[in-house]
């Protein structure tokens, strides 16, 4: 500031020396740099309408979407279906996750709060789901007759069958006639 104040000529007017102390304060009123971050000198001097001004706003939007798209991979990984906020608009949970957001919340934690209970009831649903497909994937080995074989040769389905035509019969009289029935054949 001194190197200024040499420059300018000695005859100055009062008006002139008002407008120079209002320019010295002007920086002064700017609020300070938010979130912590040490911008520089240079932030604190940026006057509104400034390339330096569009290129900290610009700055401030880059960083703004970087943390937009780490919130939204987060809740991708617990909800596949979200892609984007318009996905996030269409949820039956939007206005219960817009109030958290609006409380200060982050969008990942409130979606996962907002929407507890459904995500909870899919992931429910997709493991009873797999284990049921896990199930079908091993039917192929189950032996032919549908059950363990007995010390006689008869399986459980056998023996269903005889007493659908003869529901009196024993399991030994099951078995004779079915061993006379193989001989048979």
């Amino acid at each position: 500031m001194e190197s200024e104040e040499r420059a300018l000529p000695e005859q100055e007017t009062p008006d002139a020396q008002e407008e120079s102390a209002a320019t010295d304060a002007a920086p002064a009123e700017l609020p300070p740099a938010k979130s912590g971050e040490d911008e520089g000198p240079l932030a604190a001097q940026t006057l509104p309408g400034t390339p330096l001004a569009q290129f900290a706003l610009e700055q401030e939007l880059a960083r703004g979407r970087r943390l937009l798209d780490e919130q939204l991979r987060i809740i991708q990984a617990v909800d596949p279906a979200v892609k984007g906020l318009a996905d996030l608009r269409a949820q039956p949970e939007f206005g219960r996750f817009d109030q958290l957001v609006k409380s200060g919340m982050a969008i990942s934690d409130a979606y996962k709060l907002a929407c507890f209970d459904r995500l909870g009831r899919q992931q429910a649903a997709a493991a009873r789901q797999a284990a049921i497909n896990d199930v079908r994937a091993k039917e192929h080995l189950a032996p032919v007759g549908g059950g363990q074989a007995a010390e006689d040769g008869l399986t459980d389905e056998i023996i269903r069958n005889y007493r659908q035509y003869n529901p009196r019969w024993t399991r030994a009289q099951i078995a004779a006639f079915h061993r006379s029935y193989k001989q048979g054949v």
